[in-house]
C-alpha cells in the first residue's frame, strides 16, 4: 500500500494506527439497525468526526485493488490509473489486498478484531473524493480477495452519508475474455454501498500489459484509461462533500479521538 500527492503524503497503513469507528460495535449490528444519534456528538455536544473537503485543497483519490500476492499483474493498470491522476493534479492513496491482509470478513466482528489496516482503510474512504477498483479476473468475476476488502467497508454504514456516501468511482477488471463480468459484478457492489460508477470502465487483457517492463503498451488501453480518469476527477470535483464518522458509544470503555477536521 502505498501514497503519493501533489501535496501530502498519508502514513503506511501497516505502521499507522488510525482510532476505530465505529468502535465495540459487531459488523451485524452496523447491518441490521439505525445508528444512535448519540455516537455523532462529543459530551460537549460538539459534532465530529468529520471530515470536511474543500474546494482549495487537490482532488483525492484512493485506488483499491491487487491480489494476496505482493506481486500483482492486475496492480499495472491500477497504478497507471493513480499515475494519470497525479500528473491532473490529484493526491492519490493505493490500498492493496496484499498490504490490507485482511482477515475473511465476519459479521459478528468488531471493527477492532481486525488487522488496524481497515481502520485506516475506513478513514482513507472516508477522505476520498473518488475511487478506483480494480479486480482480476477469476473464474469470470471479482477475485474472492477484493470482495473481501469491499465487504468490510460494512463498517462505514454509520457515517453519513452511509458507505461511499454518492462518491464516484471507476471500476477496472484485469484479465481474460471474462473480464466483462467482473465489471458488472464491480458495478453491483458499488451500487449497494451507496457510490456511483463513472460510465468509463476498462477491461484490461493480460496481452495489454508489457511483463519486462510492467507498463501497459497498447494504446487503445491507454486512451480509454485517460478517458476514464479525466471523468473521475471531474466527478469527483463536483460530488464532493463533507462526511462524518461515528464515535464511540459512550457506554463503550473505548476512546475514539477527534479526527481532525480533512480541510
Amino acid at each position: 500500500m502505498s501514497s503519493s500527492s501533489s501535496a501530502s503524503a498519508s502514513p503506511e497503513p501497516r505502521a499507522s494506527r488510525v482510532d476505530p469507528a465505529p468502535a465495540n460495535t459487531p459488523a451485524s449490528e452496523v447491518i441490521h439497525n439505525a445508528p444512535d444519534p448519540a455516537l455523532y456528538d462529543e459530551d460537549n455536544g460538539i459534532e465530529g468526526p468529520m471530515f470536511v473537503k474543500s474546494d482549495d485543497r487537490p482532488i483525492r483519490i484512493l485506488a483499491i485493488g491487487g491480489t494476496t500476492s505482493a506481486k500483482s499483474w492486475s496492480l499495472v493498470p491500477l497504478e497507471a490509473a493513480l499515475q494519470r491522476a497525479q500528473e491532473m493534479g490529484c493526491e492519490t492513496v493505493l490500498a492493496t489486498v496484499n498490504d490490507l491482509d485482511l482477515p475473511l470478513f465476519r459479521t459478528d466482528w468488531k471493527l477492532e478484531d481486525y488487522p488496524p489496516t481497515l481502520a485506516w482503510l475506513l478513514d482513507e474512504v472516508r477522505k476520498a473524493d473518488g475511487l478506483i477498483i480494480c479486480s482480476p479476473t477469476y473464474h469470470g468475476t471479482v477475485s474472492g480477495a477484493v470482495k473481501n476488502v469491499l465487504d468490510a467497508l460494512i463498517f462505514l454504514g454509520w457515517d453519513q452519508p452511509p458507505y461511499l456516501g454518492g462518491k464516484p468511482v471507476a471500476v477496472m477488471a484485469f484479465g481474460g475474455m471474462t473480464a466483462m463480468g467482473v465489471l458488472q459484478a464491480l458495478t453491483h457492489t458499488v451500487r449497494g454501498l451507496k457510490g456511483i460508477t463513472i460510465p468509463t470502465h476498462i477491461a484490461v487483457p493480460e496481452r495489454a500489459v508489457n511483463r519486462e517492463t510492467a507498463t501497459i503498451d497498447d494504446p487503445k488501453i491507454l486512451e480509454r484509461l485517460d478517458l476514464m480518469v479525466e471523468e473521475l476527477v471531474s466527478f469527483s470535483a463536483r460530488l464532493r462533500m463533507p462526511h462524518r464518522a461515528p464515535r464511540a458509544r459512550k457506554a463503550s470503555s473505548a476512546t475514539i479521538r477527534a479526527t481532525d477536521a480533512y480541510r
